[in-house]
């Protein structure tokens, strides 16, 4: 497995949750769509919501595996 510094795996955190609010402001501004444009609506950042529920965990595992260290 690649080890990533903690610092970059916060500062890629960041920058998932900042896409995520990017997508969530979009989609209240335009507000929702129906039927396959919804689908196409809400698919942008899932792979940000993905990756930032991956980053978060492997940061708070550091953090439980440094503590009981």
């Amino acid at each position: 497995m690649i080890k990533i510094n903690y610092k970059i795996q916060f500062a890629l955190f960041v920058l998932c949750l900042f896409f995520i609010g990017l997508g969530i402001f979009e989609t209240l501004d335009e507000g929702l769509k129906t039927g396959v444009a919804l689908f196409w609506q809400i698919s942008h950042f899932v792979p940000f919501v993905m990756s930032a529920i991956i980053f978060g965990n492997n940061i708070y595992t550091r953090r439980v595996e440094n503590f009981k260290n």
